[in-house]
C-alpha cells in the first residue's frame, strides 16, 4: 500500500489522522490527551490544625473552623488542602469544584475548562496524624480540535497533623499586647457597672475575634476603680473600647509603654494602654446645669442622658456634647419623704416624715393627693418633689 503524501500521521502511536482523529501538535486525540495531562496533583499532601483553638491554614492565613466537631474538623482541614494543592495543567484556565454526579454527565466544556470532583475512599481519624484516601476525578478541554474531554482519576492521600499555631503559641505563652482599661470619671465603677461591661466585652471579643485572630483576652484584672482587660491585640482593645463608648458613652485615651527591642527589625516595641473613662453619671443621680435647673439621671447611653427636670418634670435629651456645653454635673442633695397635709390651688402643705417640720411648695403639673406621701429632693435649700412613694 502506498501512503498519500497529504496524509499525516501521530508521531507517538503511528495512527493516521484519518483513523485518529484532527491531530494536535503532531499527536492524535488519545496520544494528545496522554501526552498533556491535566490532573498534576501529587500522590501526598500535609496539612495541620492547631490541637488547642482547631485553626488551619487557607492559602497561607490561620483561619478558624467551622465547625468543632473533631472527625468533621478533620475532614474539613483536610478537603481545604487537597483544594488548595490542586495542580492542574497550565491551559486550563478555569476551575468548577462540582459533584461526582454532575461530572458524570457531563459531556461538552468550553475551552480551558476543568470540572473536578473529589470523595474519600477511606480514611482514618481516631489519632494523628489522621489519613484520608481520596479519588480524585477531572473533566477538561484544553484545546479547541479535541473531539473527547479529558478524563482522569487520581488517589490522593491527606495526611492530616496536630501543631499549635502562632495565636495558640502566644496565648498560652501569656502574651499580651495592650491593655484595656474600663474606668469611669471621677468614681469607681459600681459592681454592676462592672459585671455589665465584663459581659458586654466577652460578648463581642468572640465577633472581633473572626477578623483579627489576635483579639482574644489573655486575662481580666477586677480593680478597686475598674476592669483591666490584657489584649493579645492592640486594635482589638480599641474596638471594644469603642464598643464601651458607644454603650455608656465617655472618652478615650491611650498611653504607650516601651517594652524592647524587635530583634529582627531593632525597632522599639511598645505597650498600649487603651482607657475607656466612661461619664461619671449614672441613672437616679440628681444634677444642674449652670443656670441652676435641677434634673434627676433617667437613663445614660452612648448617645447622652434622658434627664426629668424637677421643676416641670419634663423629660429633656442632652447628648454629651449639650452636657458639656451645660455643665451639668452633679450636685448636693438631701432626700426625704414628706406626706402632703392641705391643699390649695397653688400651694401644698407638705410635712417632713422625719422631723415633722412643714413647709409649703407651689403646686405642681401633677396631680397631688392630700394625705399622700411623696420623695422629695432639697437642693441648696430648695424642695423639689420627686414622685410618690
Amino acid at each position: 500500500m502506498v501512503r498519500r503524501m497529504s496524509e499525516r500521521f501521530c508521531y507517538r502511536c503511528g495512527i493516521s489522522e484519518n483513523e485518529g482523529g484532527p491531530l494536535i501538535d503532531g499527536l492524535c486525540q488519545v496520544c494528545f490527551r496522554k501526552e498533556n495531562p491535566v490532573l498534576l496533583i501529587e500522590d501526598e499532601i500535609n496539612t495541620e490544625l492547631c490541637q488547642n483553638c482547631g485553626s488551619y491554614k487557607v492559602k497561607g492565613t490561620w483561619v478558624d473552623p467551622k465547625t468543632y466537631n473533631l472527625e468533621e474538623l478533620i475532614f474539613e482541614v483536610a478537603d481545604n488542602a487537597l483544594i488548595e494543592n490542586l495542580a492542574l495543567n497550565e491551559r486550563v484556565k478555569s476551575i468548577k469544584i462540582a459533584p461526582r454526579e454532575e461530572l458524570e454527565e457531563i459531556e461538552e466544556l468550553s475551552i480551558g475548562t476543568a470540572h473536578v470532583s473529589f470523595q474519600p475512599l477511606e480514611w482514618h481519624v481516631e489519632y494523628f496524624p489522621a489519613i484520608i484516601n481520596y479519588e480524585v476525578e477531572i473533566k477538561a478541554r484544553i484545546h479547541e480540535m479535541q473531539k473527547e474531554l479529558h478524563h482522569e482519576k487520581k488517589i490522593v492521600t491527606v495526611y492530616v497533623r496536630q501543631t499549635v499555631c502562632p495565636r495558640c503559641q502566644k496565648f498560652l505563652g501569656g502574651y499580651f499586647e495592650a491593655i484595656l482599661q474600663a474606668r469611669a470619671e471621677d468614681r469607681v465603677l459600681t459592681k454592676e457597672e462592672k459585671d455589665e461591661i465584663s459581659k458586654l466585652v466577652e460578648e463581642k471579643v468572640d465577633e472581633i475575634m473572626k477578623r483579627d485572630r489576635m483579639g482574644f483576652i489573655q486575662d481580666t484584672v477586677e480593680k478597686e476603680e475598674g476592669l483591666d482587660f490584657y489584649m493579645g491585640s492592640t486594635a482589638a482593645a480599641r474596638k471594644l473600647a469603642q464598643i464601651i463608648r458607644d454603650r455608656y458613652g465617655g472618652s478615650i485615651s491611650e498611653a504607650y509603654q516601651l517594652i524592647g527591642q524587635d530583634r529582627i527589625t531593632s525597632k522599639e516595641v511598645y505597650r498600649t494602654s487603651v482607657r475607656i473613662r466612661i461619664p461619671k453619671f449614672r441613672k437616679g443621680d440628681i444634677v444642674c446645669d449652670k443656670k441652676g435647673n435641677v434634673y434627676r439621671v433617667e437613663e445614660v447611653n452612648g448617645k447622652g442622658m434622658l434627664l426629668k427636670n424637677l421643676l416641670t418634670h419634663e423629660s429633656e435629651h442632652k447628648d454629651w456634647k449639650s452636657a458639656k456645653r451645660d455643665e451639668i454635673d452633679t450636685i448636693e442633695h438631701e432626700r426625704l419623704e414628706a406626706m402632703t397635709t392641705s391643699l390649695t390651688p397653688r400651694e401644698v402643705q407638705f410635712m417632713d416624715m422625719k422631723s415633722y417640720e412643714t413647709f409649703e411648695l407651689e403646686k405642681p403639673r401633677f396631680e397631688v393627693k392630700e394625705g399622700e406621701i411623696y420623695k422629695l429632693i432639697k437642693v441648696k435649700g430648695r424642695y423639689y418633689i420627686e414622685e410618690k412613694k
